[in-house]
């Protein structure tokens, strides 16, 4: 009979119930808000501002705000937030696109500090979520748990 070591061998654990127990929820349903509320739709207007010379709404809002290239760092950070949004989602990198991610975060609430804005409480919220993230990573149910299945090595028989 095999025995192991330490507090006695690990329990079978359902994908789902590991869902519910770690910040996979947050994660997952955060970055499915990100994605449909603003990275969706940030796209598709960097895109009709490059490539069909429409005007777009955040290219004036970031000169007005003082940022460099405005014209080019609005359509960056419209991209930025689709990579963050779809990192959360599966699990990818979950840890760097926050870090990633908190820049944006922040400068949002700067600029909007003045304002009555709901956009104001949401900047909030994405920035606990965000400086949650990373500090917690993506949790069990992700693609960067599959990576670490093969990195646990031997267990020590007795």
């Amino acid at each position: 009979m095999l025995e192991y070591t330490g507090s006695g061998p690990a329990t079978a654990q359902s994908p789902l119930s590991s869902l519910f127990q770690t910040a996979a929820i947050l994660r997952i349903g955060t970055g499915l808000l990100l994605m449909t509320r603003y990275g969706l739709n940030a796209v598709q207007n960097a895109y009709h501002f490059f490539f069909q010379e429409k005007p777009w709404a955040w290219v004036p809002a970031f000169h007005e705000a003082g940022m460099p290239y405005a014209h080019l760092l609005a359509p960056v950070v419209a991209l930025l937030i689709v990579a963050v949004a779809l990192s959360w989602i599966i699990g990818f990198l979950t840890r760097l696109f926050a870090f990633i991610f908190l820049p944006v975060v922040i400068t949002t609430l700067v600029v909007l500090h003045n304002t009555d804005s709901p956009r104001v409480e949401a900047a909030w919220l994405y920035l606990i979520i965000t400086v949650t993230l990373l500090l917690f990573g993506s949790g069990t149910v992700s693609v960067d748990q599959l990576f670490r299945l093969g990195q646990s090595g031997p267990k020590k028989r007795r």
